[in-house]
């Protein structure tokens, strides 16, 4: 069995830390989320959500019932049970395991109203915070706060002293471009990462969405920016590919999550992005760094991508373009040679016959 108990709020060198205490296989620790003393006024002790949803993959993975010692939203409840654990475990082959609480609560908690979104300020969070902030979106949905979490998605280069940095780094890029955007940018650290020992791509939803929770006496929308086009998605190793079903299934009777941009294409965000004048300063895909590579995965699709739609010299001051024309060649032989395994290929091809980019490239 895992138990997990009721958050208590403690300050910590002059930062707010929210903290819940747990046990398993007769073994206690502690998870916690912490930012500064303005936004820690939000942190929720009144319910256990933000932990149960946090800690949900570690009872998964081992096979153990979750006991919640404290108030639970009833909805969140009903979704984990009846909907999102079952289908988790028939995904992954995990046993089934259930969620068990004897103070299911109904009413919602006093809230700010809030609508926030992650700003990571890559193609599918910049396309997301374009989007909701345009003209033609309902008052009350558009975008209000950005976040930026600190809950395993730069631990996966090098030593904790160059996560932390490049933690650090990216921070401060995604603040410059919050107060160009006007907003405040809300930064969480957590320690959910060394609990949870998994890998981040199979677990990010969870994690992001169990810090979104901790604030649910500030935001009552949060848009979560989708990796895959749901027309075109088939379940995998990636929690992405099933946000579209899982997120409504986290939410509760105070905040609502949606999937946004689930229903555009990679190229199409891009085409989007590279609209955006902002996005010159500030669009970061690196794998490694805040100085786009020109090199990595993340960067020769985009840059790519950018080049068959004529924007590619916009990006000159925040990417490597010298290092990525070296390799262009040989990307898009690879490209058009895996286009029929791989759906983002297929997408930068089509993109590239739509264009004449291969005609055009080589002449007459």
């Amino acid at each position: 069995m895992l138990t997990i108990y009721q958050p208590e709020k403690v300050n910590i060198n002059g930062n707010v830390r929210l903290q819940a205490k747990f046990e398993i296989a007769g073994v206690e620790d502690v998870l916690w989320y912490e930012t500064n003393e303005k936004f820690g006024r939000y942190m929720t002790t009144e319910r256990v959500d933000a932990f149960l949803v946090g800690l949900l993959w570690l009872g998964i993975r081992k096979g153990e019932n979750i006991k919640v010692k404290g108030p639970l939203s009833a909805k969140l409840f009903y979704g984990l049970n009846y909907h999102l654990l079952p289908l988790i475990s028939q995904m992954y082959k995990y046993k089934p395991i259930q969620v068990q609480c004897d103070q299911l609560v109904s009413s919602a908690l006093p809230n700010e109203g809030a609508v926030g979104t992650g700003l990571s300020c890559g193609i599918d969070s910049l396309s997301t915070a374009i989007e909701h902030l345009g003209k033609d979106i309902p008052e009350n949905y558009q975008i209000t706060h950005f976040t930026f979490f600190n809950n395993g998605s730069s631990n996966f280069w090098g030593t904790r002293q160059r996560q932390d940095k490049l933690f650090r780094a990216r921070v401060a890029w995604a603040k410059a471009c919050a107060e160009e955007l006007g907003k405040e940018l809300i930064v969480v650290d957590s320690n959910i990462n060394d609990v949870l020992k998994m890998s981040f791509v199979r677990t990010h939803t969870l994690r992001n969405i169990s810090t979104l929770l901790v604030f649910q006496k500030l935001f009552h929308i949060y848009y979560y920016s989708s990796t895959f086009q749901t027309l075109y998605t088939k379940f995998n190793n990636d929690s992405a590919s099933y946000d579209v079903i899982s997120l409504p299934l986290l939410s509760t009777e105070n905040v609502t999550f949606y999937s946004s941009g689930n229903n555009y294409t990679r190229v199409q965000k891009t085409q989007m992005v590279s609209n955006f004048d902002l996005s010159y300063k500030y669009l970061n895909v690196c794998l490694t760094r805040i100085h786009n590579c020109g090199r990595c995965l993340k960067c020769k699709r985009t840059l790519l991508t950018m080049d068959i739609q004529g924007s590619i010299e916009n990006y000159k001051n925040i990417f490597n373009l010298v290092a990525f024309n070296k390799v262009k060649e040989n990307y898009i032989k690879e490209v058009i040679a895996s286009r029929n395994r791989d759906p983002w290929f297929r997408e930068i091809y089509e993109e590239m016959v739509r264009k004449n980019y291969l005609k055009k490239r080589n002449g007459p």
